[in-house]
């Protein structure tokens, strides 16, 4: 029996159906944790399900949070009781969840790599899960929030430094500031708590060299990402591997009668070039919007090309043009099959949907919080597209780019 422990958005559901896959034609059950909301996604891909509560994350996003959290630790004797009631109680559905499966392997997502602790005295196999690439810090790697390509030489080595420097500065300072408004009472420290309480060392085994959040020493890490979209310089540390299949997922609800209709028109025997553009549930807002009708307007001008827009449930009032289709949702794997180029914001399933499908790509990140800066260097750095900034393109800038990706010499002169 194989558990996963995810965090339960479907940007982390997705990325591990592949896996989950390949685990039950070995003749594993797979369970995944999930809550309410996620349940019908997991129900239609056919997978078994437990539902879970996970621990609360606390924020700290400016000073009026800082204090309400200080306020609050510091006047209310019960908030402190509260917390690590939650915690206990998160400690005791791993229990349940570990009698009612008594499973062999859990897979514990990246960012909830401390649950390795409730997991570990009572399951034999526990490998850490990343869903985005690695997030360990690696010799001449620069953290998966830096869109900086590392090349050879004493200032790129430089550079990379101080990104991790930076990085991690932030982090630690982050959490300082947690600690403070906890009194010196926060996560960490129910973690130790934890730890001693069961015989583990948390010092030793835990790793505070990762982008984003904290990573566990010595224990087996699998990154589901092809090889080929790491930088080049990357060297694999001991307890790294790669699952590099495509994650299949049902997309039958997308196949609705007009978009068979554009598929029977102008992606099956023709000759039209084909640009998609999604920016997944990140299609939204007035740059959104403003990028969408500079891409549209540049379409627009192309012979023999066609533009297919997911824009998700979001309201958008966009250019209108006879080569543009606009869609909420798409097949988006059954699509890039028929796609010449790929315009994304970035998100690794979507990175790697155009990989296996050999389509180049323009990445437009729109949270450079995250991975889709260290998504776009590694599309660039491999020749597999370019990147663009949101904040500081031009209507030339975006019409080169797509002039250079275009497949077809002959769009390419039109362009």
């Amino acid at each position: 029996m194989v558990v996963f422990v995810l965090q339960p958005f479907l940007s982390h559901l997705y990325p591990v159906y592949g896996l989950a896959h390949v685990l039950e034609d070995q003749g594993e059950k797979v369970v995944f944790t999930t809550t309410p909301q996620l349940v019908p996604t997991l129900q239609n891909e056919g997978f078994q399900f437990q539902e879970f509560e996970y621990l609360s994350e606390y924020i700290i996003k400016n000073y009026r949070s800082f204090l309400g959290l200080f306020l609050k630790s510091l006047l209310s004797k019960e908030y402190f009781s509260d917390r690590k009631n939650e915690f206990e109680n998160a400690f005791r559905l791993t229990q349940k969840l570990i009698e009612k499966y008594k499973p062999t392997h859990i897979y514990v997502d990246q960012s909830l790599a401390e649950y390795f602790f409730f997991f570990r005295p009572f399951v034999p196999n526990i490998t850490i899960v990343h869903t985005k690439v690695y997030s360990g810090k690696t010799k001449g790697i620069p953290p998966m929030t830096s869109s900086f390509i590392p090349r050879t030489g004493i200032l790129s080595r430089m550079k990379i430094n101080y990104l991790w420097f930076k990085e991690l500065f932030k982090q630690r300072f982050r959490e300082t500031i947690l600690k403070i408004a906890f009194l010196g009472k926060d996560e960490t420290f129910l973690w130790k708590e934890h730890c001693k309480k069961y015989g583990m060392d948390w010092r030793k085994q835990i790793d505070l060299k990762h982008s984003l959040n904290r990573g566990i020493k010595n224990v087996d890490n699998l990154v589901l990402l092809p090889r080929e979209l790491e930088f080049p310089q990357f060297k694999k540390p001991k307890h790294v591997l790669f699952f590099e299949e495509l994650s299949p997922k049902n997309e039958s609800a997308y196949y609705t009668s007009t978009y068979l209709d554009l598929k029977n028109k102008y992606l099956l025997g023709t000759n039209f070039q084909v640009i998609y553009m999604a920016f997944g549930t990140l299609a939204q807002g007035p740059k959104v919007i403003n990028f969408f009708d500079t891409v549209i307007s540049l379409v627009e001008e192309l012979p023999e090309t066609i533009l297919i827009v997911s824009k998700g449930n979001h309201t958008m009032e966009l250019k209108n043009a006879d080569n543009v289709f606009i869609f909420d949702y798409l097949p988006q794997q059954d699509v890039l099959s028929h796609t010449d180029l790929f315009i994304t914001h970035g998100g690794l399933g979507s990175v790697k949907e155009a990989f296996h499908n050999n389509v180049p790509m323009l990445v437009v990140p729109m949270n450079r919080f995250i991975d889709q800066n260290g998504n776009a260097a590694r599309v660039k750095a491999n020749g597999l597209g370019d990147f663009l900034n949101i904040d500081t393109y031009s209507k030339a800038e975006v019409k080169q780019k797509i002039k250079t990706l275009l497949p077809d010499h002959k769009l390419q002169v039109a362009i």
